[in-house]
């Protein structure tokens, strides 16, 4: 390193790393965001691909989930549970007599049993911040192995009606200081059994960290702060050994998984939020059966969205299926404020046969909207690997899709060229730009946030001091000199505002998470 050497340089917007098609499209939405921030219609509940009707407040444009929210009746027992209004005494079996504590009722669940869940914020036995069924790690015990059981929060607190949009069930820890996901759920059977596989279904339940994660304060004239402009509602998120000199809020910056599952059978996750997940908003272990995750907003998590692995032997994949569909995925973060490496929204990943991810929306993700993970060392099983990617919506992603290479560097994928992609198929058609017409899914977005993150920019620079007291000792040694190096991104995994992700359903007709009936 020279001398008083000092370099610096500010790079390119992310925009600039997009596809042409992309940064095209990008400037429509700007546009877009920028009018809705004007206009004094109210927002619509649903849309058309028709410009003329976009704006249309009217309820018959309402889209309804390709999930349904009702729910079936149970083959065990059903407990109710409600913050609000039940007790910690209570059994749990009626309305009238509904628990308070969700732990407490998947402590007493068994199989085939459904959970029901009132509106309010659950925060584990005595507060602690965290829900599990089952251990999370190597489940080696038969009690650490978790149980098939169905959990469906939105209901009011009577139970009479249930809207999950309306009767919000969250799981939103705020100062509690926690080494395990939001959610762990495991549900396997006994090594080695061969009997009928069970049924999970996770549906209507907010995870939100964004009260508990780590930030800096917002100060829009405080460039270390990473608050891009006014209306943010926090400063860039703080990694692990991050102190920086400006005031912070908030209190755990480790990585915290959303939701966390090591699970087999039927499964089903579905219109829930996934909002200000530190690490992955869902990461699962697969194993033989089929997992569905559908109907669901991903938004301001870190690292991915979400990814599936199998966790079967080679000779059981062919019995592990996949389907990833209408769901929105906005705004995943990478894994430093570097932007080195991760910030997926979806990750084709291996140890699964057959996976299908159609009619989501992508957008904003910042290292791409959906990455093909390659086999690395098993070449037969990366030609049996079916990776269907068809029928999506993306748009401002860094990249749309990114192929993982083996020794060689990812490949960069435009919507447009999905087709030319041989990892992809055998569907693949569909895959598009999002198209004019949908500007009520536009005004949906934190407008702010989005304004942010399409000025993103990140200050780099490098510095040497041949005074400073580390190099004095390092010359007397006959050690390297020392430089330093700051990384200022514009934004960075800012806080979301967790009630506004619930206003992305419904906005595109068959795109996307749509309206919960």
């Amino acid at each position: 390193m020279k001398t008083n050497r000092i370099a610096a340089f500010v790079m390119l917007l992310l925009a600039a790393c997009f596809t042409a098609d992309a940064q095209l499209n990008l400037k429509s939405l700007k546009e877009k965001a920028e009018n809705a921030l004007k206009s004094t219609v109210e927002s619509a509940t649903g849309t058309s691909t028709d410009s003329k009707s976009s704006s249309s407040s009217s309820s018959s444009n309402v889209v309804k989930s390709v999930v349904s929210s009702a729910v079936p009746a149970a083959k065990g027992k059903t407990f109710y549970v409600s913050a609000t209004t039940g007790s910690a005494r209570a059994d749990g079996l009626s309305a009238s007599s509904a628990m308070k504590d969700l732990q407490k009722a998947i402590d007493a669940a068994e199989e085939n049993d459904v959970i029901l869940v009132a509106e309010g914020n659950y925060l584990g036995n005595l507060d602690r911040g965290y829900i599990e069924c089952g251990r999370f790690g190597n489940a080696t015990q038969e009690k650490d192995r978790g149980k098939f059981i169905s959990i469906y929060g939105g209901y009011s607190t009577d139970f009479s009606e249930r809207d999950v949009i309306k009767h919000v069930t969250k799981l939103q820890p705020t100062d509690q200081k926690f080494i395990a996901p939001l959610f762990n759920f495991n549900a396997r059977r006994p090594y080695g059994y061969t009997g009928p596989v069970g049924t999970v279904v996770i549906d209507g339940l907010v995870f939100d960290l964004g009260e508990n994660n780590r930030y800096c304060v917002a100060n829009v004239d405080l460039e270390i702060t990473g608050t891009p402009n006014e209306g943010v509602l926090t400063g860039r998120f703080l990694e692990p050994d991050a102190s920086p000199q400006c005031p912070t809020e908030g209190y755990l910056s480790g990585d915290q998984y959303g939701l966390h599952m090591d699970v087999e059978g039927n499964v089903r996750i579905s219109n829930c939020i996934f909002v200000n997940c530190r690490d992955y908003g869902i990461s699962a272990l697969m194993g033989k059966g089929h997992i569905e995750v559908c109907n669901n907003i991903f938004i301001a998590c870190r690292y991915a969205a979400c990814q599936v692995k199998g966790n079967v032997k080679d000779a059981d994949i062919p019995s592990v299926s996949f389907d990833f569909h209408h769901n929105t995925v906005l705004f995943t973060w990478t894994r430093t404020k570097g932007f080195e490496d991760m910030g997926q929204g979806f990750r084709f990943m291996n140890g699964i046969r057959t996976i299908n991810c159609h009619n989501n929306i992508f957008g904003c993700n910042s290292n791409c909207a959906v990455e093909r993970v390659f086999y690395e060392s098993n070449a037969a099983m990366e030609k049996e690997k079916i990776s269907n990617l068809y029928d999506n919506y993306y748009f401002a992603n860094r990249r749309d899709l990114e192929l993982a290479s083996s020794g060689a560097a990812t490949i960069s994928v435009p919507a447009a060229r999905i087709e030319e992609a041989e990892q992809i198929g055998p569907k693949y058609e569909g895959n598009v730009e999002m198209p004019e017409g949908n500007d009520a899914f536009i005004q949906a977005i934190d407008q702010s946030y989005l304004e942010g993150f399409m000025s993103l920019k990140i200050i780099q620079s490098q510095s040497y001091n041949p005074n400073s007291a580390a190099n004095q000792v390092n010359r007397l040694f006959g050690l390297n000199q020392q430089g330093s190096e700051i990384v200022r991104p514009s934004m960075y995994c800012n806080k979301y505002p967790w009630e506004k992700a619930k206003d992305l359903f419904g906005k595109v007709k068959n795109y996307g998470a749509q309206m919960p009936k």
